[in-house]
């Protein structure tokens, strides 16, 4: 059996053959103890994967994709009101004050933001924060992973509103409540990021490496350690990457308006 999947992973700036061999890799340890065959079959136009499943298990696989890594929606028939899909952000709409994600091949034709409405209510406990400040304290930066869920799908206007997922409010609130600075690195592997930690010798000071998409890492600061110091020791050994700050006291000030709240 044949199928062919668009997979929810976004990566607009890797060389073709590099992401081939990092991503079949990871296929095929998924896919240790089943029938299947999992080839890279390229990108679609705005930069997600396309992989192709051949095998008697290949519907197995397809489900095991999805749980793992997600799917992303070729059209407007898998998107409805509800769903839960892993978006990409790609910029601050400021005339709408919403956040314009990427959803998949369907975003191509239809317009797909974060609204407003959702980010003052999700992330700003009701305060009017403009949607830039928003976007820079929980580092919903171009091509950084956001979960989302589908709030309201207009064909005519060719609009998908969504709202942040509440595993995404969790997680940002997880965040805030550990203390941990963090730098959410975008641009290639887990081992690249690993490899610069080592050689800018900072191993005691970045306590965990956490996969945020294949290419989108949250390096987790030790407690009291400055995520601006590590990203000036890092950035030279990743010249490629964009490197985000995530501080907890940033996202206090901009929910509560102080910076330690009770």
């Amino acid at each position: 059996m044949n199928e062919r999947l668009v997979i929810a992973e976004r990566i607009p700036y890797l060389d073709r053959e590099e992401l081939r061999s990092a991503l079949e890799a990871r296929l095929r340890s998924l896919s240790s103890d089943l029938d299947v065959s999992a080839k890279f079959d390229g990108l679609t136009d705005n930069s997600f994967v396309r992989i192709g499943l051949q095998g008697s298990d290949s519907e197995v696989f397809a489900e095991l994709i999805k749980k793992k890594l997600g799917l992303a929606p070729w059209d407007l028939s898998e998107v409805e009101v509800h769903d839960n899909f892993k978006a990409y952000a790609v910029k601050p709409e400021m005339r709408r004050q919403s956040i314009r994600v990427e959803i998949g091949p369907v975003s191509m034709y239809l317009k797909s933001e974060i609204a407003r409405e959702g980010l003052i209510a999700q992330l700003c406990d009701g305060r009017n924060v403009p949607v830039d400040r928003i976007a820079r304290t929980y580092c919903i930066q171009e091509n950084v992973p956001v979960g989302i869920r589908i709030t309201s799908v207009d064909p005519d206007r060719k609009e998908i509103e969504a709202w942040i997922s509440d595993d995404q409010v969790t997680r940002f609130e997880e965040w805030r409540r550990q203390r941990f600075h963090r730098i959410i690195a975008i641009g290639g592997f887990q081992d690249t990021i690993r490899e610069a930690i080592r050689l800018s010798r900072v191993e005691r000071d970045v306590i965990e490496v956490e996969e945020l998409g294949l290419t989108v890492h949250s390096l987790v600061c030790k407690l009291g350690t400055d995520a601006a110091g590590i990203i000036a020791k890092i950035g030279r050994y990743v010249s490629n990457f964009k490197l985000h700050a995530f501080l907890p006291e940033r996202v206090d000030k901009l929910r509560f308006g102080i910076t330690d709240p009770k």
